[in-house]
């Protein structure tokens, strides 16, 4: 996978799985400056990472779900003292000394395996999409009013227009996110 982060690309391996992350980069005794490693969590937590066993100086790079840096510790060889931070979803390992800082913001260049998928099914039972990125889709009347909302705010160019047409879709977006699950059972074929 390639991790982007100020003009800069890190080709890196995946840490998924609890064992996975368990040994994250130790005993690796050399790290090409444009590799690394980027630790995937299911949702924000407090997470901890130390160098134990860990050959090379690293940057620790503690990442939010909206992929902005929340802070870089420089993890020295061997040291058993544990690193942490809240609401974290990602923590890029990468050579020390990357430049990368708080506040920068990180992108993937390819999807990241874990993220929610999801099935948009039709009335009849047919699958008509799979979303697997961590997309949203909103209803065609949500759809329609964000896009009412956003001719109107581009051709005002009023501040209070674009600051309707955001505080719309968080309303959407917190909507879907403590709406009850729906499940549509699929017909065999």
């Amino acid at each position: 996978m390639i991790v982007k982060v100020n003009n800069k690309e890190y080709k890196v391996k995946i840490a998924k799985t609890e064992s996975e992350r368990e040994k994250g980069l130790q005993g690796v005794e050399h790290l090409p400056e444009d590799e690394g490693m980027l630790f995937i969590f299911d949702e924000p937590q407090t997470v901890g990472m130390w160098m134990k066993d860990t050959l090379i100086p690293l940057d620790i790079i503690f990442i939010d779900e909206d992929l902005e840096v929340i802070s870089v510790y420089k993890g020295e060889p061997m040291n058993e003292d544990i690193a942490e931070e809240d609401n974290v979803n990602y923590v890029l390992e990468v050579s020390q000394n990357s430049g990368i800082e708080e506040g920068d913001d990180i992108e993937f260049e390819d999807e990241v395996d874990d993220l929610p998928s999801m099935k948009v099914v039709g009335p009849n039972g047919e699958i008509q999409m799979n979303l697997e990125g961590g997309e949203r889709i909103f209803s065609r009347s949500n759809t329609k009013t964000l896009i009412r909302m956003a001719k109107r705010a581009d051709k005002s160019k009023s501040d209070s227009d674009y600051k309707k047409l955001g505080k719309k879709v968080f309303s959407y977006i917190k909507q879907q996110d403590t709406r009850e699950p729906e499940y549509v059972e699929l017909k065999d074929k």
